[in-house]
């Protein structure tokens, strides 16, 4: 009878390490291999993003100074905004979805804003940067919350008297 036991007890044993341990350190190991080799999305983009060599381009870049130098410590200048971080739309227009992407896609160069109260006080753009149709519903939303909208000329060039005379009302 001990015989007997002694062959059940190995054989229980065999079977325990077949079925149970073999399988959880297959299991384990290939875990193990998902989580070290896997890459995951903050890697890929990791890889895939660098700083731009040149943001602004020279005529940009010196139209910026300007404006800086006229707005001195009184106003930040945001480069490169769309409408929809100047202009607020109420909720219960039957459309909000799509004038909010309509307005997404409505590009402002430069957008004055004041130190103190946060208020936008002036939008200088570029028209040709943007559609008649996207620059016509631009004019008439700024205008309509009472924001001074200057255009741009092609080089990129706006009188500073006006920029003066806008920033100072």
């Amino acid at each position: 009878m001990n015989t007997t036991a002694t062959v059940i007890l190995s054989y229980a044993f065999m079977y325990f390490v077949l079925f149970i341990i073999c399988p959880l350190v297959i299991v384990t190991f290939v875990m193990t291999c998902i989580k070290f080799f896997r890459s995951n999305e903050a890697q890929l983009v990791d890889a895939a993003v660098s700083i731009k060599p040149h943001l602004l381009d020279k005529e940009s870049m010196h139209f910026l100074k300007g404006l800086k130098a006229i707005a001195a410590n009184r106003y930040d200048i945001l480069y490169g905004a769309s409408l929809v971080n100047v202009v607020d739309i109420d909720d219960s227009i039957k459309n909000h979805d799509e004038v909010q992407e309509f307005m997404e896609h409505c590009h402002l160069d430069y957008v004055v804003v004041d130190n103190e109260s946060s208020a936008v006080k002036l939008v200088v753009s570029d028209p040709a940067a943007s559609s008649t149709e996207q620059m016509k519903f631009v004019e008439k939303c700024l205008d309509y919350i009472g924001v001074q909208f200057i255009k741009l000329d092609k080089d990129k060039h706006c009188d500073e008297a006006l920029l003066r005379t806008a920033l100072a009302a």
